[in-house]
C-alpha cells in the first residue's frame, strides 16, 4: 500500500497540515522540517506530481487581519506593511472582522485554507484555538496592537501606559486637578494599558482618581461625541479632558464646537493619534502620535523572518514610544 501524507504527520508527530505545507515548498520551523524529513525518509514516501507543481508554482501570501477596513490607523499600519514585504515579492491578503469573533475565527480559516506563509493579526483581545492550529502547523503569526496576554508569539505594540502618563501629565503641569477621560472598551487591552496610564499619573501626582471623571466611547466618533456631552452638560465640568483614540476625539470635538465650549479657555483638549483633520480642528490640538509607518515595518520585517524559518529570539515583542504634538489646546491655569 503507497504511503500517504497521513502517514508521515503520524510518524513524524506533526499535524496533516505541516506535512502539506512542507510538500507545496512553505517553510516550516526548523524542527518540524527535520521531524517531516526524516519520516518521508524512513517511509520512503514519494511526493505526487501534483505536490511538485504546488511546489513550484505557489504564490507568497501574508494575511493580514483587521478590525475594520476604514480606520485610518490600521490602514496606516498596512500600509507600512504591504511597502514592506513587497520587497521580498511577497503580497498580502486583507480581510476585516469587524470586531465580530465568529467572523474572525471565519477569516482565520479562510486564510488557512489559501495556503498563506503567514499571518498578520490585528487582534481583539481574544485566543482563538485556531490561533494555536497556525502555529502547529508551521504558520508563524505577528500581533499587532491589541496584546493578547496568554498567547505566546511575536508581538508589535505601543506604549500605552507611558503614552496616557504623559498627556495626563502635561494637564497637572499646567495645574489643571479636574482632568477627565473618555476611553475605549472596557474589554480591551489597549484602552485598559490607557487608562492604566491615566490612573498612574494621578496617582504620581497624588490626585484622586474619581468615577465621576470617567467615560467610556467604545472607541467610537458618536462614543466621544455623546461622552463628550455628558461631562459639559454636567453639573460640575472639568477643566481638562483626555480623549484615547482618533474617532472619540473627533467626536469630543464635534460636542465642544455644538456646545461653544472654547479651547483651551474653558476646556484643555489632548487627543490620541495624529492624522490630516487634527490639522484642520482649531485650535491646533495638543495629540499623541503613534509610529503607525514603524510599527508596521517591524511587523512586516518580523514575518519575513519566521517565514524564511529564522526563528532567533522567538517570541519578539516590541512595545514602540509614541510622540506627544504639543500645540495649543492646553491652557496653563495662573
Amino acid at each position: 500500500m503507497a504511503v500517504t501524507i497521513r502517514d508521515v504527520a503520524k510518524r513524524a508527530g506533526v499535524s496533516l497540515g505541516t506535512v502539506s505545507r512542507y510538500l507545496n515548498g512553505y517553510k516550516l520551523r526548523e524542527e518540524n522540517r527535520i521531524k517531516v524529513e526524516k519520516a518521508i525518509q524512513e517511509l520512503g514516501f514519494k511526493q505526487n506530481i501534483i505536490a511538485k507543481g504546488l511546489k513550484s508554482n505557489r504564490s507568497m501570501t501574508i494575511g493580514v487581519v483587521i478590525d475594520d477596513f476604514t480606520n485610518i490607523f490600521y490602514t496606516s499600519i498596512v500600509t507600512a506593511i504591504e511597502r514592506t514585504v513587497e520587497k521580498e515579492n511577497y503580497s498580502i491578503i486583507l480581510c476585516d472582522y469587524e470586531g465580530d469573533t465568529e467572523k474572525l475565527e471565519q477569516k482565520l480559516s479562510f486564510l488557512r485554507n489559501r495556503f498563506v506563509d503567514g499571518l498578520i493579526l490585528f487582534s481583539n483581545n481574544v485566543h482563538l484555538g485556531i490561533m494555536d492550529e497556525y502555529i502547529g502547523e508551521g504558520i508563524p503569526i505577528v500581533i499587532v496592537n491589541e496584546d493578547i496576554p496568554d498567547f505566546n508569539t511575536d508581538k508589535v505594540l505601543v506604549d500605552n501606559v507611558g503614552a496616557s502618563f504623559r498627556a495626563v501629565e502635561r494637564f497637572i503641569h499646567s495645574n489643571h486637578t479636574k482632568i477627565a477621560i473618555i476611553n475605549g472598551p472596557r474589554s480591551s487591552w489597549v484602552s485598559q494599558q490607557r487608562f492604566e496610564g491615566y490612573r498612574q499619573a494621578l496617582e504620581a501626582y497624588n490626585l484622586p482618581v474619581e468615577s465621576r471623571w470617567i467615560k467610556y466611547g467604545n472607541f467610537t466618533t458618536v462614543g466621544g461625541y455623546l461622552a463628550a456631552k455628558e461631562f459639559l452638560e454636567g453639573p460640575d465640568i472639568p477643566t481638562a479632558l483626555y480623549v484615547t483614540n482618533y474617532y472619540m476625539t473627533l467626536g469630543a470635538v464635534m460636542a465642544i464646537h455644538e456646545l461653544n465650549v472654547r479651547v483651551p479657555q474653558q476646556l484643555s483638549l489632548i487627543g490620541f493619534d495624529y492624522f490630516e483633520l487634527s490639522d484642520v480642528i482649531k485650535p491646533s490640538l495638543t495629540v499623541i502620535e503613534q509610529p503607525t509607518s514603524k510599527m508596521g515595518e517591524i511587523a512586516g520585517n518580523l514575518i519575513l523572518k519566521r517565514i524564511k524559518g529564522d526563528y532567533a529570539g522567538y517570541p519578539e515583542v516590541h512595545k514602540l514610544h509614541t510622540r506627544m504634538v504639543i500645540r495649543d489646546s492646553v491652557r496653563i491655569i495662573s
